[in-house]
């Protein structure tokens, strides 16, 4: 995870969008001023959730990852960072088995034979 997650975000959605400035991407997102934009960009602030939902959203990001990485950033507490680490392990963890799963249904059976019993 980037130090500075909700910066990485903002540059993220900079990138998706086509944006080049501060002040256009503060436009974008509801509650950000430049000035807000420079403190992310600084670490002395970070995204509200509701403006983190908002990017994951605009650049396909998985919302659950998105806010529990948010969460990380903001924990004061290594141990807090640490168990929040633990449910994003889990939650990646729950999508592989899902898009396994969903792969496996969708492979269409062979109809040639070439399977069978010897």
């Amino acid at each position: 995870m980037p130090d500075n997650y909700s910066y990485w975000l903002v540059t993220k959605l900079k990138e998706k969008v086509g944006l080049k400035t501060d002040s256009e991407i503060a436009e974008r997102i509801d509650g950000l001023n430049q000035g807000n934009v420079a403190h992310i960009k600084a670490g002395r602030r970070h995204l509200t959730p509701e403006q983190a939902l908002f990017i994951a959203e605009q650049c396909n990001l998985d919302i659950g990852e998105v806010l529990v990485k948010l969460d990380m950033e903001k924990a004061k507490s290594p141990a807090v960072r640490e168990a929040l680490g633990s449910v994003l392990k889990r939650i990646a963890g729950a999508v592989a088995a899902i898009a396994l799963i969903a792969g496996l249904m969708t492979t269409p059976a062979s109809d040639d034979g070439s399977l069978a019993a010897s």
